[in-house]
C-alpha cells in the first residue's frame, strides 16, 4: 500500500515538474514577443503579464499580478481595462490606453471559452502607438500651416511612400507592386475607381516613389471644378495684355507650373469636351502657347489622370475624345472599392481614428459590436465616407467607447433615410394599413436586430425561420 502511495507521489511529482518546465517554456515565449501580453482569469483576476508589456505601461509586475483589473483600475493603476470589457462583453474589444508612467497603446482583447462554451481566460494584446501620434500631429500641424490654394489645384502632400500604403487585399497590393515598378517612368497613367477609393492617393503614392519629387511639383487639378470662364487661362496662363483685366508681367499656367513634375487631372471626365483637344496636343507635342502669347513653352510634366465615370461609355455617347482616352490609357490602374476588400476596413478605420484623437486632443475608441457593423457596412463612399464618418464620430461621441448605435444614426442622418424617417414621422395618419404594417414589422424587425448577436438569435426571437429573415431584411434593404 506504502509503494503505491510513494509511486503516485513521485507520479505526481514528474507531472508537476513537466507542468511547471511547460509553463517556463510558455512563459518565455511570451516574453518573446514585442507586443504586450496581459492575460487574466473569467473573474478579472491578472494571471500573467509578459516582459514587453511591463515596458509599454512602466508597471511592475508585483502591482498587478494576483490582483483583479477591478482592483487596479479602481486604485488608477490602469488607466483602462479592456480585460474588463472582455468579461462584460464575451467578445472582442478594442481600447486606447494612456498609461501613466509608458506609452499610449491600442490594446485589443479577446476571450477564450473551455469546449463547453464557458469564458475561462481574457487575453490581451497591447501595441505601442506613441510613433504613429507623434507622425499623425505632424500631419496635422502642416495641414493648419498650408496655405490655402483654389480648390481645384492642389500639391503632393510630403509622404513616406514606403510607409504609408496599408492595405491586406491583394488586389490593391498588385496595384502597388504594379505603382512601384513602373513610378521611374514617365508614361501617362489613367487611375479608374468609384468616388472616395483613393486615386488621389495612388498618384500622389507615384509622385513620391519616383525621382520627380527631388525637381518638380505634384500638381492636382480637379477637372470639374474648374469655372469655365477661366480654363485656358488657368490651364496654359497668359501673356501681359492678353485680354482686358491681366495682370502685368502675364501669369504661369498650372501645366506650366508641373513642369518637371507630375500633372494630375482629376475627374478627367468632366473635363469640356473643347479643351481636350487642346490637352492631347500637349502630351503629343510636349508644348503648348500662353494666352496672348507666341513663344511656345515646354511641357515635360508626367500626366496622371483619374475618373470615377465610365470613361468608354463617355467615348461613345461622343462627351469625351476616343484619341484622348487611348493617349491617357498606356498604364492604368482599376482601384477596387472598399465593399471588396473587407480586410482593410479596420486597419484604415483604426488609423483615421488615430489621427483624430490626435487632431481633437480625444481618446475614443470602437465597441466590439461597432466594430463588427463597421466591416459588415458596405461604405459606398469608401475611404472618405469612413474617414468623414470616423470624425464625425470622434467629435459627437460623448463617451471615450464609440457605439453601435451612434455610428447606424450617423448613417442614417447621411443618407436619404433621414428623408424617410421624416416622412413615416409626420405621415402615418396618411397612410394605408399595409403600409403602417410594413414600417411596423420594419422597426420590430431592425430593433431585434440591433440587439442581437446573430441572424439565428434574432430569427428566434421574431419567432420566424432564418431564410424569412434574411428576405425581409432584402425587402426592407436592412
Amino acid at each position: 500500500m506504502e509503494d503505491k502511495s510513494l509511486k503516485l507521489i513521485k507520479e505526481l511529482e514528474k507531472q508537476i515538474e513537466y507542468l511547471t518546465k511547460q509553463q517556463y517554456i510558455h512563459n518565455e515565449m511570451l516574453n518573446k514577443l514585442e507586443d504586450g501580453i496581459y492575460i487574466t482569469d473569467n473573474a478579472g483576476k491578472t494571471l500573467f503579464v509578459n516582459d514587453a508589456f511591463l515596458a509599454l505601461s512602466g508597471l511592475s509586475r508585483d502591482k498587478i499580478i494576483g490582483k483583479t483589473v477591478y482592483e487596479l483600475r479602481r486604485l488608477d493603476v490602469l488607466p483602462n481595462s479592456c480585460c474588463s470589457k472582455v468579461i462584460e462583453t464575451k467578445s472582442t474589444v478594442f481600447t486606447i490606453n494612456n498609461y501613466t508612467e509608458g506609452q499610449k497603446c491600442l490594446v485589443s482583447g479577446s476571450p477564450i471559452f473551455d469546449d463547453e462554451g464557458n469564458l475561462i481566460r481574457t487575453i490581451a494584446v497591447i501595441r505601442d502607438v506613441s510613433e504613429l501620434d507623434k507622425m499623425m500631429k505632424n500631419v496635422s500641424i502642416r495641414e493648419d500651416l498650408t496655405i490655402k490654394r483654389p480648390s481645384y489645384i492642389e500639391e503632393a502632400p510630403s509622404i513616406d511612400a514606403d510607409n504609408q500604403f496599408i492595405s491586406n487585399n491583394e488586389v490593391l497590393k498588385d496595384i502597388y507592386e504594379k505603382a512601384d515598378k513602373i513610378a521611374f517612368f514617365d508614361s501617362t497613367i489613367l487611375i479608374l475607381g468609384e468616388t472616395g477609393v483613393g486615386k488621389d492617393f495612388l498618384a500622389s503614392y507615384i509622385y513620391n516613389k519616383s525621382n520627380k519629387n527631388k525637381k518638380g511639383k505634384f500638381v492636382k487639378i480637379n477637372c470639374g471644378a474648374v469655372p469655365e470662364n477661366l480654363l485656358e487661362s488657368e490651364f496654359f496662363g497668359y501673356e501681359e495684355g492678353a485680354f482686358s483685366g491681366a495682370q502685368r508681367g502675364g501669369k504661369k499656367g498650372l501645366f506650366e507650373e508641373a513642369n518637371n513634375g507630375v500633372l494630375f487631372l482629376d475627374e478627367i471626365g468632366d473635363m469640356p469636351y473643347a479643351l481636350q483637344v487642346k490637352l492631347l496636343n500637349v502630351i503629343n507635342d510636349k508644348f503648348f502657347y500662353r494666352i496672348g502669347g507666341v513663344k511656345p513653352v515646354e511641357f515635360n510634366a508626367r500626366v496622371i489622370a483619374a475618373t470615377n465615370a465610365e470613361l468608354k461609355q463617355l467615348v461613345e455617347e461622343k462627351k469625351f475624345r476616343s484619341d484622348l482616352y487611348y493617349r491617357l490609357n498606356v498604364v492604368n490602374f482599376v482601384i477596387p472599392p472598399l465593399r471588396y476588400r473587407r480586410e482593410d476596413i479596420m486597419p484604415l478605420s483604426q488609423e483615421f481614428i488615430e489621427y483624430f484623437n490626435n487632431k481633437y486632443s480625444k481618446n475614443t475608441f470602437f465597441s466590439a459590436d461597432c466594430t463588427e457593423k463597421f466591416i459588415a457596412y458596405d461604405w459606398p463612399g469608401n475611404i472618405r465616407e469612413m474617414k468623414n464618418i470616423i470624425e464625425r464620430l470622434v467629435l459627437i461621441t460623448d463617451t471615450p467607447c464609440i457605439s453601435k448605435n451612434l455610428f447606424q444614426d450617423q448613417l442614417i442622418i447621411g443618407d436619404k433615410e433621414m428623408t424617410y424617417k421624416y416622412e413615416l414621422h409626420y405621415s402615418d395618419s396618411s397612410r394605408s394599413l399595409k403600409d403602417r404594417m410594413e414600417k411596423f414589422e420594419k422597426d420590430e424587425i431592425l430593433k431585434t436586430l440591433n440587439s442581437s448577436q446573430t441572424l439565428k438569435s434574432a430569427a428566434d426571437i421574431l419567432g420566424i425561420d432564418i431564410s424569412t429573415l434574411v428576405r425581409k431584411k432584402q425587402k426592407y434593404k436592412i
